[in-house]
């Protein structure tokens, strides 16, 4: 009799260590998952609500035949920077212009998309697109740049600048999983 109960508690405790595992009770407050179009000189700009009461993640992947920038803005004035940035006409928009005072946004999930072997050009979150927390208060901006915007990053337009197709993997959750104690 205890080997049955003690095989049925093993087992109920597995379930809810598997779900944990699998990021299992978190709720998902954004995704986009397709392919997104760039034109040069702009931005595709996706708003994300404030999870930082209840902790929240982040997980992507982008991938394009051409660099790109990522950037995670917190809050509407470092947005607001970006945009005016990039609403200039397009021979202003140098990178020499840059200024300290242009925010970087949080350079821990943003970054500037690398060449892999195949040629292709990835982004992604630590360890290859993994849940990746986010710290600060919102609201969120998880911004695909095609500008020459210089702040941090480095994916400047090529001459004749092109559009770009870049493939995303976007999810954002609040509140992980947990049991109460």
């Amino acid at each position: 009799m205890n080997r049955r109960s003690f095989l049925r508690r093993a087992g109920v405790g597995g379930t809810v260590a598997a779900a944990g595992c699998l990021g299992g009770g978190g709720e998902v407050v954004a995704s986009e998952t397709g392919t997104v179009t760039v034109e040069p000189y702009s931005a595709w700009v996706e708003e994300i609500p404030d999870v930082s009461d209840d902790g929240g993640t982040i997980s992507y992947t982008a991938e394009c035949d051409r660099k790109f920038d990522v950037y995670f803005f917190t809050g509407e004035e470092a947005l607001a920077a970006y945009e005016d940035y990039v609403e200039q006409k397009a021979s202003e928009q140098t990178p020499s212009a840059a200024s300290a005072d242009m925010p970087k946004g949080d350079q821990s999930i943003g970054q500037t998309a690398t060449e892999g072997s195949d040629g292709r050009y990835r982004a992604a979150t630590s360890d290859g697109g993994a849940r990746q927390e986010i710290d600060g208060a919102g609201p969120y901006y998880f911004v695909l740049d095609n500008s020459n915007y210089p702040a941090a990053g480095g994916a400047f337009l090529d001459d004749p600048p092109e559009t770009r197709w870049i493939e995303l993997d976007l999810t954002v959750t609040e509140k992980q999983f947990s049991l109460p104690v």
